[in-house]
């Protein structure tokens, strides 16, 4: 019986520890996050090479056994370095979203500009560069097509020909096409066109493949990115510590992701139906889609940091005087969540919400909804905290008359200490009665801070990962809220409110307690200066209508407490 009692006295005496344990927990996520970001790597998932079937051109990497009927990978499009891509003429394609550059040599893409996404703020002619030939920020496109064994095709050194080397989207058209034409001069031609569209980061792909010999051509079509990985350096006040690459697919388990210095070990090759492939960064990707059918998805390692990553369809025949055709599309652009879905089935999953997707997306949602009616995404957030708010008032009440009753009884909780200072379990018994007659709960105090934790994490994933969000303003001197603030006045600012904050709450008996939680806010102030400054608005108006609410609530339990 002695034990039992003193077990439940010492939890009883530890209740006056809640509120420093929650504020551990706050700093125990924001590690979590550091982790996330700036942490070692899970394993990621890797597709084991399978046995080969037979068939394949040498150094390919062996394709499924269930993959009748589709062409082997490619093993052309890997040149011993980056300047050894074949040159040819360039030919300029520019709509009013996007402006690539297409090389004559192998008809590959080698440069797509965005135009409505400048690099930086400060130099609004540069735009991003989702494809681009120049080392160290390697991607291109190349495409071809993998016959059958001694039949005639096209290699990545073909040079093709078109009727002009600009074109551009004209004014009330909605599409701009540009066909390349090849021919071997022996009986196989072929016409590869990319069309673009009006608003649209989609581009589609076709060729067009003629026989005019006098045997039967069979084989497949392939389109692969060949890009240079490297490891972003991502410290905790870099610029680019969000930053990273990763090869992402949406297969017969669903989308996948993979780390490019795995892929060497364990090259992708798997088929799926209606899936696709892509090459993503933090804001942008590069993915290709290829039309309806069973198609093979593979990675190789070309040595010196680059990999290629692509698809290969299913074979077929053009008879004698016959021809067939291969389509595809291809979306190199921002990932903007309302486009996304519409392109195919889960390419919206590569905007990285991690675990807290189920949170983070139906914020986004209601974020995007509200910016669309107010137009700013920082009065945005600011009303997003405020519906959060509202949401969640009952329960942040019932702690806050909690906080404010132990806050009221807290001269009685040291007078119990200072009464029986030398006898812990008769204290603990002491203050557990006093807890039952003014019904007070120590413990509901965290249940507020152990929600909104998910909720932080979630909104700081929305705010670090969406494209929508990158380089948007609210006023003054906040010009990007995805970024810190430039002055750190909001973390000053949301550090002062933390100080209020903490002084409306209990105080802990113990000094060093007490001492640690006036330190409080200077932690986290320096751990706010480098977060994006949205996150930082919401998080101090958050703490800015707590401190009102709490206020209030105090007045109220005092007033309560005199008429009793």
């Amino acid at each position: 019986m002695t034990r039992c009692r003193s077990t439940r006295n010492i939890a009883v005496d530890n209740r006056r520890l809640f509120l420093l344990g929650a504020l551990a927990v706050v700093f125990f996520g924001l590690y979590q996050a550091w982790q996330l970001d700036y942490g070692p790597r899970p394993e990621p998932e890797t597709a084991a090479p399978v046995a080969a079937t037979g068939g394949g051109p040498p150094g390919a990497v062996p394709a499924p056994a269930a993959t009748s009927g589709v062409a082997g990978i490619p093993a052309a499009g890997a040149p011993a370095s980056v300047a050894a891509l074949p040159q040819g003429r360039e030919i300029h394609v520019r709509t009013d979203v996007l402006d690539l550059v297409i090389n004559t040599a192998g008809g590959d893409i080698r440069r797509a500009e965005l135009l409505k996404y400048p690099e930086e703020l400060k130099t609004p002619d540069q735009h991003v560069r989702v494809l681009d030939d120049r080392d160290p920020t390697l991607l291109v496109l190349q495409g071809g097509l993998q016959p059958e064994a001694g039949m005639p095709a096209p290699g990545t050194d073909a040079v093709y020909s078109a009727p002009k080397t600009d074109y551009a989207l004209a004014e009330g058209a909605d599409s701009v096409a540009v066909t390349l034409s090849w021919s071997d001069g022996h009986g196989l031609a072929m016409d590869k066109t990319y069309t673009l569209k009006r608003g649209s980061y989609q581009i589609g792909v076709s060729y067009a493949v003629h026989n005019t010999g006098t045997a039967a051509w069979t084989g497949g079509a392939w389109l692969q990115w060949q890009s240079r990985y490297t490891a972003p350096k991502n410290g905790m006040f870099s610029s680019t510590r969000y930053d990273y690459q990763r090869v992402a697919m949406h297969g017969p388990d669903g989308y996948k992701e993979f780390e490019f210095s795995k892929l060497a070990d364990a090259p992708l090759s798997q088929q799926a139906d209606k899936g696709w492939i892509a090459v993503v960064e933090h804001y942008f990707l590069a993915a290709i889609i290829p039309a309806d059918g069973k198609d093979l998805y593979y990675s190789k390692a070309l040595g010196d940091g680059r990999f290629v990553t692509g698809s290969v369809t299913a074979e077929k025949s053009a008879a004698p005087g016959g021809s067939v055709s291969f389509d595809g599309t291809l979306f190199v652009g921002p990932k903007l969540q309302s486009q996304l879905a519409a392109v195919a089935p889960g390419l919206e999953l590569t905007v990285d919400y991690g675990k807290l997707t189920i949170i983070a997306q139906p914020i986004f949602w209601l974020l995007q909804w509200i910016e669309r009616l107010i137009g700013n995404w920082g009065w945005s957030i600011l009303l997003l905290t405020v519906l959060i708010k509202a949401l969640t008032y009952k329960l942040n009440e019932i702690s806050g008359r909690s906080m404010a009753k132990m806050r009221l009884i807290q001269p009685r909780i040291k007078a119990l200490q200072e009464r029986y200072a030398d006898d812990r379990q008769r204290m603990s018994q002491a203050m557990m009665e006093l807890y039952k007659k003014e019904k007070v709960n120590p413990a509901s105090g965290c249940a507020p801070i152990a929600i909104q934790i998910p909720i932080f994490f979630a909104l700081y994933y929305v705010l670090v990962y969406s494209v929508e969000l990158r380089q948007a303003p609210w006023m003054l001197w906040i010009h990007d809220l995805s970024a810190p603030d430039p002055f750190y006045v909001l973390p000053v600012v949301y550090g002062a409110a933390m100080f209020i904050q903490t002084h409306l709450q209990p105080q802990p008996a113990d000094k060093t307690q007490a001492m640690m939680m006036k330190f409080m806010p200077l932690a986290l102030l320096l751990f706010y200066m480098v977060l994006p400054s949205g996150l930082v608005l919401y998080y101090l108006a958050n703490s800015i209508i707590s401190i009102a609410q709490q206020r209030y609530i105090n007045n109220l339990i005092a007033r309560e407490s005199k008429k009793g």
